[in-house]
């Protein structure tokens, strides 16, 4: 029963994720939930508005406590095609009809001027694990005189810049799955200009063999640097982890009148054969038209990893990878339209792997009436090939049907409050 929940969740997301608002780039939340960003979202918007000179004196000069929460209530109908390549489901069923609540909890600490701590937590009824209540994130910040930026603790981290195939978000790629474990990260970041440089160490909580003396192997270690110019932002950086190949990486973003354009590259090769490189690469546009009313959004996407996802044969793991990507060319489109009646948005987002002949094609409408309801229409598809190296699986059906109809209604908020004390106090 949880299960069914879960891809209940799961298929609302992609519906009601057409309908979130985003001020920059709602191009690219078609396909990804925003419930897990508001709090960040609130806190970006909330440091904005702290920008006033006796604002900013009195938060450096006193320690402060801040509660973000945000709360998700949703219920709706959903018979039909019941997962992506990267879920599994064991019981059979023909429809779904189910309701959720969610809510995710920060507190965000400022105990001195150059020392952060946050943490937050996640929980839902029905529960999507056997604990009721998740530790989502747990992690400080310290800066060492605005020169060196530290992170530590448990999070994610993201690089690159596709929302479709993010095939350079190398840290992402490292499994969750096998693991059975979420990341633990040390993060450094030393600005330059307006970019920097940024080194990493991460692990997950199953690579370790004894979690209370990890191995200098268990760890992944990557560095990116950041290049911002007058009209181009540039990342390149790599990654190392003895399970997987080396991957090295680079993106270039820029704007041309009014499209957003972005070009990726990356490079890989087998620990055992470095003489070898396996080359992969993007380039993708963002267009709005119509002042604003339709957003385009497209990517042609090469992958030559072929072969080059995992070296150990006795690990069955190339699968884990935790993005799905496709060996050879891949397509993308996304389309939003925004007629300006009752917060409508009419939205599809279509991917498909020129090589197995697979799409997998999202196409909806959702109304928000009000800010905090949004009701949502879309039909969820795996079209072509019926592979099991495709978008479509057979799944948990009983009718084994490669779509599925999502009617759904959510109901939505969010929730800060701060608290200032006294260093002297401390």
């Amino acid at each position: 029963m949880k299960k069914i929940f879960f891809l209940f969740f799961l298929f609302c997301i992609l519906g009601f994720s057409g309908a979130q608002e985003s001020e920059e780039e709602d191009w690219d939340t078609i396909f990804n939930s925003e419930f897990e960003d508001i709090v960040e979202e609130e806190q970006e918007q909330e440091e904005q508005q702290e920008e006033s000179g006796d604002t900013v004196v009195e938060s450096l000069n006193r320690s402060r406590v801040t509660l973000y929460a945000s709360y998700n209530f949703f219920g709706g109908f959903a018979p039909g095609w019941s997962e992506l390549p990267w879920y599994d489901e064991e019981k059979e069923y023909n429809y779904i009809l189910g309701a959720k609540m969610e809510a995710l909890i920060s507190l965000d600490f400022q105990l001195a001027e150059n020392l952060r701590v946050w943490n937050s937590f996640y929980f839902s009824i029905p529960p999507d694990s056997s604990d009721f209540l998740t530790l989502k994130e747990f992690y400080f910040d310290y800066d060492l005189k605005k020169i060196v930026f530290l992170r530590a603790g448990q999070y994610e981290i993201a690089w690159g810049i596709s929302p479709f195939y993010p095939f350079t978000n190398l840290p992402a790629r490292i499994p969750s799955e096998i693991s059975e474990g979420d990341s633990y990260i040390v993060k450094i970041d030393v600005p330059i200009g307006l970019g920097g440089f940024q080194a990493v160490g991460m692990t997950r909580y199953g690579f370790m063999e004894n979690p209370a003396a990890p191995k200098f192997d268990e760890f992944a270690l990557g560095a990116k640097y950041n290049l911002v110019l007058k009209a181009v932002d540039i990342d390149f950086g790599g990654l190392y982890f003895g399970k997987m190949p080396l991957r090295f990486f680079t993106s270039i973003k820029t704007t041309l009148g009014t499209t957003e354009l972005y070009l990726e590259g990356l490079a890989a090769t087998i620990h055992d054969e470095w003489d070898t490189f396996y080359f992969s690469g993007n380039i993708g546009f963002v267009q709005d038209f119509l002042k604003g009313k339709l957003t385009i959004a497209g990517e042609a996407y090469y992958n030559g990893e072929k072969g080059a996802y995992w070296y150990r044969a006795k690990e069955d793991i190339r699968d884990a990878e935790s993005i799905p990507l496709f060996e050879g060319w891949n397509g993308a489109l996304s389309v939003i339209g925004r007629p300006g009646v009752l917060g409508m948005r009419i939205f599809c987002q279509t991917l498909y792997a020129f090589d197995i002949n697979s799409f997998q094609v999202i196409p909806g409408i959702s109304i928000k009436p009000v800010n905090q309801l949004t009701a949502t229409l879309s039909v969820p598809m795996a079209l072509g090939s019926r592979d099991e190296r495709s978008y479509y699986r057979h799944n948990a059906d009983t009718e084994n049907r490669p779509f599925s109809i999502v009617l759904g209604i959510s109901i939505n908020g969010s929730f800060r409050y701060r608290i200032y004390m006294d260093r002297s106090a401390n």
